[in-house]
């Protein structure tokens, strides 16, 4: 196959490779499907657009949906793990993105690869774009170690623009790194409505601490007259030790069934007979999983994070407040009525229709790419050295204990603070979807 001479961008979210190998059988998370999707969209119209990704057990292909894909080796860490590894996978990375002529990098998700690669792309003198994967990502520090915080902060803070989902993330970014951010709403998969009966309510995800897996089998034990469904996928440090909690619990909560991990396509066929698709995470962005339910008429169930206040605004599901017991009351409700859902499923499809349709989301990254390459300034950049004592992580800290997640998993507390606030005080001046943000009352996204 022969490559194109020049990219006009490129996506650097390594681990997409489990999503395009053939006969993988282990879904990718968020923010892989989320950049292979818009790639996709890109691509549809005519953008040269590669993907940088590890290599896999499986020969991966050159191209798949008009997307180039570059391999690179496995992070060096895997093989030589301390300093030295570290060292030689900073090395690796730059390596790569010299080897890649494109117009724009973009690199997604909170890792100490956001400063290795926005140095590398500015060594090549081209911009670098960071997107925001999770909430999480503004405060970083309360979940990782203080040297890949610092690469992380570095690379968002070297960013030509700054991507979000929501307005909640973007009140997060501005607290934290004073710069304006760009809101771009996530993607959703075209997808036929669901014509076969709900059966189980559905929880899938990474089996991961924030995750609150037990939550999902404490909500099936209190609603024992409902089926309940989880595919948990051991991909964390902490997952064999919450695989083995999350199997020992549900070994006495007979209508709980455990899926093993699956390929997309097949995680696909349990969201169509799904009563609704659960997710009990203390933190989130906007959630994939959320997405694809709702794509296909499947509501959402959610405890303690709802996203821009979305489930509730548009009517597309049922959000407890952190409030286990009014979780179990919904699921109930949801259980008793699931035979009638026919107007539920019709909001949910119109709200990704209007919303996260591939045409619009395609649409408004290609034309924040083009402004990128243009070098056209977007969002206020304040200066790399930071105050010491300075007003800024103030402000950011109590825009993150605002978001923060609760101190002890939900099996331990009734009830979880809410996670998220009003927003609409605190959109003026934000970029929205390569726009300056309409005022209020004019014809805008909600």
């Amino acid at each position: 196959m022969t490559r194109p001479a020049s990219y006009e961008v490129a996506f650097y979210v390594p681990w997409t490779g489990a999503l395009i190998a053939p006969g993988g059988d282990a879904p990718p998370g968020g923010a892989e499907t989320q950049i292979y999707l818009l790639a996709r969209g890109l691509a549809a119209r005519d953008r040269r657009v590669c993907l940088i990704v590890y290599e896999t057990a499986a020969p991966l292909p050159e191209r798949i949906d008009g997307v180039d894909i570059v391999v690179r080796s496995r992070p060096r860490w895997e093989e030589r793990p301390g300093t030295l590894g570290k060292m030689a996978e900073v090395a690796a990375v730059g390596r790569t993105i010299a080897g890649v002529n494109a117009d724009v990098f973009v690199q997604r998700g909170t890792s100490a690869d956001t400063g290795i690669v926005a140095l590398a792309a500015k060594a090549r003198r081209r911009p670098f774009v960071y997107s925001s994967a999770n909430t999480i990502d503004f405060d970083w520090g309360r979940v990782a170690g203080w040297k890949a915080v610092r690469l992380f902060e570095l690379g968002v803070r070297l960013a030509d623009a700054i991507l979000v989902q929501t307005y909640e993330q973007a009140e997060l970014c501005e607290a934290r790194f004073g710069r304006s951010p760009v809101v771009i709403k996530s993607i959703a998969e075209r997808a036929a409505q669901r014509s076969v009966e709900p059966e189980a309510f559905l929880w899938m995800g990474k089996l991961a601490s924030y995750k609150r897996p037990m939550a999902f089998v404490d909500l099936a034990r209190a609603v024992p007259e409902a089926r309940f469904r989880m595919v948990g996928v051991a991909s964390e440090k902490d997952s064999p030790e919450l695989a083995t909690q999350v199997s020992k619990a549900a070994a006495d909560v007979p209508n709980l069934e455990l899926l093993a991990a699956r390929p997309r396509a097949q995680l696909m066929t349990l969201v169509d007979s799904a009563v609704a698709i659960v997710n009990t995470s203390e933190f989130e962005g906007m959630p994939n999983t959320l997405l694809e339910g709702w794509s296909r008429g499947v509501p959402a169930l959610v405890l303690a994070h709802d996203p821009d206040q979305t489930i509730e605004r548009e009517r597309v599901g049922c959000f407890a407040h952190g409030s286990p017991s009014r979780l179990a009351e919904m699921a109930r409700e949801l259980w008793r009525s699931r035979a009638g859902q026919v107007e539920l499923s019709a909001r949910c499809r119109e709200y990704i229709r209007r919303e996260h349709s591939f045409e619009a989301v395609a649409d408004r990254w290609s034309e924040l790419l083009g402004q990128v390459a243009r070098r056209d300034p977007i969002g206020a950049r304040p200066a790399l050295r930071r105050r010491p004592g300075g007003g800024r992580r103030r402000s950011a800290e109590r825009v993150a204990d605002r978001h923060a997640p609760p101190a002890n998993r939900v099996d331990h507390q009734p009830e979880v603070p809410r996670i998220g606030s009003p927003l609409d005080e605190h959109r003026d001046g934000w970029v929205d979807e390569g726009r300056e943000r309409e005022p209020e009352g004019a014809t805008a996204e909600g």
